[in-house]
């Protein structure tokens, strides 16, 4: 297994930060930066995939929250649905755990190209390309940075700071909005303890490996901010179900609410009683007219009698 991953992973990064050093100058630092935004290019379809699994996930919840309320005496049941659903937990861990094996075996390359003994010069040899002519002569590389050794634990503790401050914000940009309280707190968690965790991982490692770490969280916010349009359209797309189903719904009972009168009393008994009391009136008014008519009447027949 060893084997399988040192072919796989530490030969490759080994001979690529050997030959950047070689095109960069013998600049070990800048050997290093340049693999780091090779790696970013390489895995940003991933990362990618991975905040848009983030939106789809959020756009879930009242579902997921339905599900787990309905099935909650039945896991295996409740697995099937939400797989149903496209929920799928490890989504959004893809890309950390793509950076674990890159972690190691940069790790590995920089300790074995960064050699401070003849054995060690000699072991390099066996790991470099033999179609990658001029690599051979590189060695010793040159592994001096202003104040640092890039091979060795940082002493000052400059580089661990900057790698808890550079991955808080990188975690706090990168991660979507949630309006679950239980996500939020998670999240919250999460952006605290992995910045002290790596920061702790950088106390006894080369400070290579920090500096790569550096510039990964810079590269991965720039990345941000250039895919954002990307990363917003695929947000309005997830939620957009969501939100017109809330629109329409509020429009909907506006409307009726518009329509509908605050008090409307009976009509039926409201007529009849109305028809009935309009009727006794013009029959009253009819009478007393017709009563005025025969007095008049009289009273000019009595006036005409000699």
């Amino acid at each position: 297994m060893g084997d399988l991953f040192d072919f796989l992973f530490v030969n490759p990064m080994t001979n690529a930060l050997m030959l950047l050093y070689g095109l960069l100058f013998n600049q070990y630092v800048l050997a290093i930066v340049a693999l780091t935004l090779i790696i970013r290019l390489v895995t940003l379809p991933l990362t990618l995939k991975q905040q848009i699994s983030a939106f789809k996930m959020q756009a879930l919840q009242p579902q997921i929250k339905a599900l787990q309320e309905k099935y909650k005496s039945d896991p295996q049941r409740l697995q099937i649905e939400m797989r149903k659903l496209g929920f799928n937990p490890l989504s959004g861990c893809l890309p950390l755990l793509i950076q674990f094996p890159i972690l190691i075996a940069l790790y590995q390359a920089i300790i074995r190209t960064l050699t401070v003994t003849p054995l060690s010069t000699l072991e390099l040899g066996k790991h470099l390309y033999g179609f990658l002519p001029g690599l051979s002569t590189l060695v010793p590389i040159e592994s001096r940075f202003l104040l640092w050794d890039l091979g060795q634990p940082d002493p000052l503790f400059v580089i661990p700071i900057l790698v808890v401050v550079s991955t808080y914000f990188a975690n706090k940009v990168m991660t979507p909005p949630t309006t679950d309280p239980t996500m939020r707190q998670t999240n919250q968690m999460m952006q605290l303890m992995m910045p002290l965790m790596f920061g702790f991982f950088m106390l006894s490692t080369p400070v290579g490996l920090g500096v790569y770490w550096i510039v990964s969280n810079l590269i991965g916010i720039v990345q941000y901010y250039v895919t954002k349009p990307t990363l917003d359209r695929a947000r309005a797309l997830h939620a957009a179900p969501a939100v017109g189903v809330a629109v329409n719904a509020a429009s909907a009972a506006k409307a009726g609410a518009a329509e509908k009168p605050l008090f409307e009393p009976p009509k039926s008994k409201v007529k009849a009683k109305s028809t009935g009391r309009v009727n006794r009136s013009a029959s009253a008014l009819k009478g007393s007219a017709k009563g005025d008519n025969n007095k008049v009447n009289k009273a000019t027949t009595t006036s005409r009698q000699p």
